[in-house]
């Protein structure tokens, strides 16, 4: 069948988008552009060298599928994330092209020694906190082991950053349980320097929470919808 409609993206129009949105967070916070679902429907491939000319260097996927395409399609050394679903027969790839990845769990971060001791590289990983949204992430009774295997298995991984997500901050009705997750961030943070765990960025915000409560403003925002001007 004919296509019945088409998606035109707007080079100058993406530019002032970022322009903006970087403008807001400070010119030290690492721009993270979110291309999920297919770069929102966009198009992976067409969005990333776009986004790469508008100065991105770092793009955040969901799953390892995406992490591949954006491999592909990239023009600049941008850095890749995925933030959700790699297998572990993937890790090995990941480990190997330097794309970074979400641990929440202590089983794929026993996966990611193993794929870095086969590879020869370092596991570049983010710990994911659980601190209200009780989706995924490691737990606060979890993280002194967790630091403890990281500590001693330290040449197989170079840990990236410490995050977390707050679904639904362009909602007024998760005011408190988002205030509560900003609290219990922070002071989870603070005990992974105590427990001599130091990451390279902190990352919490998406768009919305980017946009309506500047406190979750750390080391890096992943911008997802509001890149695309909504």
């Amino acid at each position: 069948m004919l296509n019945t409609s088409i998606i035109e993206i707007s080079r100058s129009a993406l530019r002032n988008n970022v322009r903006f949105l970087k403008k807001h967070v400070g010119s030290k916070v690492v721009f993270s552009s979110v291309i999920k679902g297919n770069a929102y429907g966009h198009g992976i491939e067409e969005f990333v060298p776009l986004a790469e000319s508008c100065g991105v260097r770092h793009f955040s996927v969901y799953g390892a599928d995406e992490a591949f395409r954006v491999l592909k399609s990239r023009t600049q050394a941008s850095q890749i994330m995925i933030m959700g679903a790699i297998d572990d027969e993937e890790l090995p790839w990941a480990v190997e092209n330097g794309v970074s990845f979400y641990v929440f769990d202590r089983q794929r971060l026993e996966v990611a020694r193993a794929a870095s001791g086969k590879i020869g590289k370092p596991a570049r990983i983010h710990l994911e906190l659980e601190t209200g949204l009780n989706r995924m992430g490691l737990e606060e009774s979890e993280l002194p082991a967790v630091v403890e295997y990281i500590q001693t298995h330290g040449h197989h991984f170079s840990v990236e950053g410490v995050c977390t997500h707050y679904a639904g901050a362009e909602s007024v009705g998760n005011y408190l349980r988002i205030q509560n997750q900003i609290q219990t961030f922070s002071r989870l943070s603070e005990y992974l320097l105590k427990l001599g765990l130091t990451p390279t960025v902190r990352h919490t915000a998406c768009s919305a929470a980017a946009l309506h409560f500047p406190e979750t403003i750390l080391d890096m925002v992943r911008f997802g919808i509001a890149q695309y001007g909504y």
